[in-house]
């Protein structure tokens, strides 16, 4: 069953598919000094629209990784991904690193996406009880009107507790958001390996590993606050319509 396990990746004689040569990945995933002469890296898209990245040596030889592959990474225990990287050839490594590179790249795209959606709904909630809008607003604007509106609510100065921490609230959340954006907009270059170097490869692997696992958990607390804003304002619009 363990052997099954590791097996994510499919060994193929027949002639190479149509698809376009991939030597390196841009943006956030991955690029090679070198090519190796004895193979040859093919990013191919699939019947079922997904896609697979055939490493093919000089004799005709092929191997092809498919998301199976990402999703075994990101389940596996550290035994079992050993286990795995062992059985995995230098000449085919750069098949798997090349997947790899893809994935946190298409899946950063996702969370850039689904983190612009969440911010809409979260400006929706914070910015428009500021009067502000979150797309066009500086700091300077959220810290006017944060005291702009402490002067009006604050409890020493006549102003209801209850709604004070409430805006308070609001504030923090605002602050905290406009943080996670400056954070997140980094972005970490491009990941390089030399592809006739095993322990180079390897480093490149745990580094994209690492990037794909974070991207991951990252997407799901997203889209689990977007999914929250949207449930609140679903029971507003009711209770407003009502």
């Amino acid at each position: 069953q363990q052997q099954q396990q590791q097996q994510h990746f499919d060994q193929d004689q027949e002639q190479q598919e149509p698809g376009l040569p991939v030597a390196t990945t841009d943006d956030a995933a991955a690029s090679t000094p070198k090519a190796r002469d004895d193979v040859k890296c093919f990013m191919l898209e699939l019947a079922d629209g997904d896609r697979a990245v055939v490493v093919q040596r000089t004799d005709g030889k092929r191997w092809r990784f498919e998301r199976s592959s990402i999703e075994f990474e990101l389940q596996c225990d550290v035994e079992s991904l050993t286990a795995w990287l062992e059985s995995i050839s230098d000449q085919m490594l750069p098949g798997l690193l090349t997947l790899l590179g893809s994935e946190v790249s298409d899946r950063g795209a996702r969370l850039k996406e689904t983190e612009k959606e969440r911010d809409a709904l979260r400006g929706t909630e914070d910015y428009g009880f500021f009067g502000l809008d979150g797309a066009e607003c500086s700091d300077k604007d959220v810290e006017r009107a944060y005291r702009k509106l402490s002067t009006q609510l604050h409890p020493d100065k006549g102003g209801d507790e209850q709604r004070f921490n409430a805006m308070r609230e609001r504030y923090d959340q605002i602050k905290a958001l406009r943080g996670e954006s400056k954070r997140s907009g980094g972005g970490g270059g491009s990941i390089k390996w030399d592809p006739c170097s095993r322990a180079s490869m390897l480093h490149a692997h745990s580094e994209l590993r690492e990037q794909l696992v974070w991207i991951t958990k990252l997407m799901g607390e997203v889209e689990s606050q977007a999914e929250d804003m949207r449930r609140r304002q679903r029971t507003h619009h009711a209770l407003t319509c009502s």
